[in-house]
């Protein structure tokens, strides 16, 4: 599978949109609310355009013609601290049947490149529900190691408090 990360504009919020919404992304994300356009585009002008969060969008490459094809999925690095030169590394999961864990795992690589050479940052880290060890296991094969499981951190889609795993990686 071959892909390119390309930064977010304001035409692509209607994917973010849909892919944030979605059942299946909203089951891991620590904040529940349901995202707008209109909320989107706040948040675009608020954390993309001052470079608080970098985001991309993962785009399959069409394998014959090399050129990007379409959207599958969005990556990014939020709360850029360049002080401290550290970030958190997001994924978006995907309805896309392409975004699967292989093209997971490149974005990931690909987003810790731009994160430590080409944005100077020193660690990255991310947060992870005990409760999905397949992406404990994804973000352990890209180098992340485990470093504090925070008990009962955040309310899970059933009002439940669970334990998140935070994980880092340093350059």
């Amino acid at each position: 599978m071959r892909i390119c990360l390309r930064p977010i504009t304001e035409k692509d919020g209607e994917h973010i949109v849909k892919w944030r919404n979605s059942e299946k992304v909203l089951k891991h994300c620590m904040t529940k609310t349901p995202i707008t356009l209109e909320s989107h585009m706040q948040y675009y002008r608020d954390r993309v355009l001052t470079g608080k969060n970098i985001q991309f969008i993962v785009e399959r490459i069409e394998e014959e013609s090399g050129l990007a094809a379409y959207p599958i999925a969005t990556v990014y690095l939020k709360d850029v601290d360049n002080e401290n030169k550290r970030c958190e590394l997001c994924i978006f999961t995907s309805n896309d049947v392409e975004w699967d864990l292989e093209g997971q795992s490149i974005a990931i690589k690909m987003l810790l490149e731009k994160a430590f050479n080409e944005y100077g940052l020193h660690k990255v880290y991310s947060y992870v529900y005990s409760k999905y060890p397949e992406e404990l296991e994804l973000l352990k094969k890209t180098g992340f190691i485990v470093e504090a499981t925070l008990k009962q951190e955040a309310l899970d889609t059933d009002g439940l408090f669970e334990d998140i795993i935070r994980l880092y990686i340093m350059k």
